[in-house]
C-alpha cells in the first residue's frame, strides 16, 4: 500500500493500521471509522508481505457488516481479494464444520435448524420423555443455548447439576443433542459450540485452521460470548497475530451471552498487547456526541475515552413529552411528515427506535394515518413465512435425507392424505429397521397398517424425491425449486388458499433470490444457499433503498446510522427496563443501549416519552428515564404538555396537510369549549387538577386530567362530576 493511501487516515487510525505483529486492541468509539481501520490493516499486511490472502481471517457479527468489509477490501486490494476469508462467526464455523464434520459424527451436508425447528424437536422430546419437573420447550431451549454459548457440553451440564430441574435439563440437553445427531442436523448455536469441541479434541484440525487464520481480525469484540472467546484464543494461539476492534460502551448483548469482560480484560489475557484508541467521530454533530457522552460517562464498567468531532454543533436534541403513547406516536409521525415535506430528509433517512417490540403498534397506527411508508426490522423474517419454510424443507431433505423433521413437514404440504398416524407408522418402521424416516416412507406399501391409497401416495413421493436427490448436485438452486413447485403441486395448493396471491408473491421473491444466488455462485450450491438462508439476521432486513422509514428495537441498531433518529419510550421501567431496576449491571447495559441508539444519529435526534403509558394491557403513570436526566439541559429543546401551544413543531390549529382525514374527524384535542385543555377543575374525591387533553364528543367525551395529588387520570366527563374553577 502506498503512503498516499495511509494519508487518508487520521494519526490514531494510521498507528493502528501499521502496528507490528502480535495482539492488538483497537478501542473504536461510535462512528470513529473502525471498518476503515480493519480493511486498511488487511491491505497493509498484504502490501508489506506479512501475510498472503490465504492466511487471513476477518470475522464480524452480521452478514451486512461482512459484505461491506469484503467490498471495501476488494477496493483496496484488487487482485486476490476474493481469497481473503471475511465472514460472520457463524458462517466461518459452518465452513469449518463442513470440512471436519466426519470427525464429529456428522456428514458435510448437515441441516441447520432455526428456532422454530429446535422448539418443535424439544416439544417432541419433552412429550416422549415425560421427565419429572420438565420445563417448557422455550425454557429448555434458552438453557441449552446458554450452555452452548458458555461452551458447556451435556456431560459438563450434568456434572454441574445439583438435582431437580437442573438434572432434568441435563437429560433433555443430551436427548436433544442425540436426536440432532441422528438427523445430521445442527442448530444455530451448535455451529460455534461444535467448532470449539472440534478444536479441543482434534489438534490436527485446529492446526489446519490456525494456518488459515494466521492473521485473525475480529470486529465488534465487545459482543463476543464465551465460546467465541475460546474460538478466538484457539485460532490465534499459534501465531499470536490477533487484532480485535471493539467498544465496551457498545456492548449490548449480555442477554444473549456477550461478556463485556472479554474486551475489558484483553490486556490481562494478552499482556504484551498494544492498545489504540479511536476517539474522533465522523458521524454525529457536536451536540449529539456531547449528549451521548453525558449519558455513557455514568457507567463504571468502561475504559476512559471521550469521543470528539470536527463536525458542526448542529440542532439541539428535541425532548418531547406526550400525555399518552398516542400523543408520542402522533408527534413522531407529525415530525417525520414535516421533515420529509420540507425535503430536509428522505423517508429512508429516518429511523424510530424503541426498547420493546410492543411499542411499535401505536407508532405504526400514527404513520398509517399520515400515509407515511414504513417497514419493521425484526418482525417475521422473509424465510420464516409459512410458504417459504414449506418449500425450504424440500431443499433441506434433498441435501440431507436424514432430516426427519423436514420430511414430516414435507409430507403434509401440499396435503396428500399422509397424516399423523401414517407418520407414526413410518417412525416405527424406521426404528425397527434402524433406517432414516425417509427410507421408511419408501417401505409403506408393505405395511398393512397403512391404507393402500396412502401407501401409494407415499411411495410415489419417495420415488420422485429419491430421483431428485440423485440429480440435484448438477442442478441450479432455481432449477430445483422450479421442479419442486411443479411436481409437488405447490402452486395449485397456494391457489386454493384465501391469502394465496400474497403467498405466491413471496414464492416469486424466493425464486428471484435463488436465481440471484445461482448467478453469483454458479450451478449447484444448494447447501450453500440453505446455509445463507439459515444465517440471515434481523440486521440483514435493513433496506435504505425502499423509500420507507425504519422501525426497530434498539438491539437491532448496531452498525447503522441515520440522518434523523427518534428514540421512543424514554421512561423508567421501560428504558431502563423494569428488569434492570434492581441491578447496576443491567442498568449499565441499558445505558449502553441508550448510548448506541443516540450515536446512530448524524444530524437530528429526538428523545420522547409520556406522562402515562398503556403497555401489555395496563396503563400507568410514567417517570422520565434517568438517561434523560443525565443529559445537560443546554443540549436539548424541551417540548412538554404545558408548552405545546408555544412551539412551532406541534400541529397548527388548522387542518394538518400531512394527515389522512378519511374519517372526517380532526384530532380530538383541538376541540374547544368546556373542559378544554388548560381548564382548572375540581373533583369531589380527587381534588383539584388541570385538563391536559380532551378526547371524543358528546356522551363519549373523555379528559386526561393531571390532579394535584393523584397524578394523571382519564375520566368520562358524563360521569366524572367535574366542576370548572378559576385559577
Amino acid at each position: 500500500m502506498s503512503s498516499l493511501d495511509l494519508e487518508k487516515l487520521n494519526p490514531e487510525q494510521r498507528d493502528a493500521v501499521m502496528a507490528p505483529d502480535g495482539p492488538i486492541l483497537i478501542l473504536a468509539g461510535a462512528g470513529s471509522g473502525k471498518t476503515r481501520v480493519l480493511t486498511h490493516r488487511i491491505a497493509h499486511l498484504l502490501a508489506e508481505g506479512k501475510a498472503t490472502p490465504d492466511q487471513m481471517l476477518a470475522v464480524t457479527f452480521t452478514n451486512k457488516a461482512a459484505r461491506e468489509m469484503r467490498e471495501r477490501v476488494a477496493a483496496l486490494v484488487g487482485t486476490g481479494a476474493n481469497r481473503i476469508w471475511i465472514s460472520t462467526f457463524h458462517s466461518a464455523c459452518a465452513r469449518i464444520l463442513r470440512h471436519e464434520a466426519p470427525r464429529l459424527g456428522f456428514t458435510p451436508d448437515f441441516t441447520i435448524f432455526d428456532e422454530g425447528d429446535s422448539l418443535t424437536l424439544l416439544r417432541r422430546i419433552l412429550e416422549e420423555a415425560a421427565l419429572p419437573d420438565s420445563p417448557t420447550p422455550e425454557i429448555a431451549r434458552a438453557r441449552i443455548n446458554q450452555a452452548k454459548n458458555e461452551a458447556v457440553s451435556p456431560a459438563h451440564f450434568a456434572d454441574a447439576a445439583a438435582g431437580g430441574r437442573d438434572l432434568t435439563l441435563a437429560k433433555i440437553y443430551q436427548l436433544y443433542q442425540d436426536r440432532m445427531r441422528a438427523m445430521n442436523a445442527l442448530d444455530f448455536d451448535d455451529l460455534q459450540f461444535l467448532t470449539f469441541h472440534l478444536f479441543e479434541r482434534e489438534p490436527e484440525a485446529l492446526a489446519r485452521w490456525q494456518g488459515r487464520a494466521a492473521h485473525l481480525l475480529v470486529d465488534e469484540y465487545q459482543d463476543t460470548n464465551n465460546v467465541q472467546y475460546q474460538l478466538v484464543r484457539a485460532l490465534s494461539a499459534r501465531t499470536g497475530n490477533l487484532c480485535v476492534v471493539g467498544d465496551e460502551d457498545q456492548s449490548i448483548y449480555r442477554w444473549r451471552g456477550a461478556d463485556i469482560r472479554n474486551i475489558l480484560d484483553f490486556e490481562r489475557d494478552f499482556p504484551n498487547a498494544r492498545i489504540f484508541k479511536l476517539e474522533q467521530n465522523y458521524r454525529s454533530t457536536k451536540t449529539i456526541l456531547a449528549a451521548a457522552n453525558d449519558v455513557i460517562r455514568n457507567n463504571s464498567e468502561r475504559k476512559v475515552k471521550t469521543l470528539w468531532t470536527e463536525n458542526g454543533d448542529g440542532d439541539q436534541i428535541v425532548y418531547y413529552t406526550g400525555l399518552t403513547e398516542r400523543d408520542e406516536a402522533d408527534f413522531i409521525a407529525r415530525e417525520v411528515a414535516r421533515l420529509t415535506g420540507e425535503a430536509r430528509v428522505r423517508p429512508a433517512d429516518v429511523v424510530v427506535f424503541y426498547r420493546v417490540n410492543a411499542q411499535s403498534r401505536v407508532i405504526e397506527e400514527a404513520l398509517v394515518r399520515r400515509r407515511i411508508p414504513y417497514y419493521i426490522v425484526g418482525g417475521v423474517r422473509f424465510y420464516e413465512h409459512r410458504e417459504i419454510k414449506d418449500l425450504l424443507v424440500y431443499l433441506r431433505l434433498i441435501i440431507n435425507p436424514a432430516d426427519a423433521l423436514s420430511l414430516e413437514r414435507l409430507v403434509g404440504v401440499p396435503p396428500r392424505g399422509i397424516g399423523a398416524r401414517t407418520v407414526e407408522v413410518m417412525r416405527e418402521v424406521a426404528a425397527d429397521a434402524k433406517i432414516p424416516l425417509y427410507e421408511a416412507m419408501g417401505r409403506l406399501e408393505t405395511e398393512s397398517r397403512v391404507a393402500f391409497r396412502i401407501a401409494k401416495q407415499a411411495s410415489a413421493l419417495y420415488e420422485w424425491l429419491r430421483d431428485l436427490i440423485g440429480r440435484a448436485a448438477s442442478m441450479s438452486v432455481r432449477g430445483v425449486l422450479d421442479e419442486v413447485i411443479d411436481r409437488s403441486g405447490f402452486a395449485a395448493y397456494l391457489d386454493g388458499l384465501a391469502d394465496g396471491p400474497t403467498r405466491k408473491q413471496n414464492v416469486a421473491e424466493m425464486l428471484a433470490a435463488a436465481s440471484a444466488f445461482d448467478a453469483e455462485s454458479g450451478t449447484g450450491g444448494l447447501a450453500d444457499f440453505l446455509e445463507r438462508v439459515a444465517l440471515v439476521s434481523d440486521a440483514d432486513q435493513v433496506n435504505t433503498a425502499g423509500g420507507r422509514i425504519a422501525l426497530m428495537t434498539l438491539h437491532t441498531s448496531k452498525g447503522l446510522e441515520y440522518p434523523a433518529v427518534f428514540i421512543a419510550g424514554m421512561e423508567e421501567g421501560l428504558f431502563p427496563h423494569s428488569r434492570a431496576q434492581n441491578s447496576d449491571t443491567e442498568v449499565e447495559e441499558d445505558r449502553r443501549l441508550c448510548y448506541v441508539g443516540m450515536t446512530r444519529a448524524r444530524e437530528l435526534l429526538y428523545l420522547t416519552n409520556t406522562l402515562s403509558r398503556e403497555l401489555y394491557g395496563t396503563r400507568s403513570e410514567s417517570r422520565s428515564s434517568r438517561f434523560l436526566n443525565e443529559i445537560s439541559t443546554e443540549r436539548m429543546r424541551r417540548i412538554a404538555p404545558e408548552r405545546e401551544r408555544e412551539t412551532s413543531l406541534l400541529r397548527p390549529p388548522s387542518r394538518d396537510p400531512y394527515i389522512d382525514y378519511t374519517d372526517s374527524q380532526l384530532p380530538a384535542d383541538r376541540e374547544s369549549g368546556e373542559f378544554a385543555a388548560g381548564t382548572r377543575v375540581i373533583h369531589p374525591t380527587l381534588g383539584r387538577g388541570v385538563v391536559r387533553k380532551k378526547e371524543g364528543r358528546g356522551d363519549a367525551a373523555k379528559a386526561w386530567i393531571n390532579f394535584d395529588r393523584g397524578g394523571i387520570k382519564l375520566l368520562v366527563l358524563k360521569f366524572a362530576n367535574l366542576r370548572p374553577i378559576a385559577d
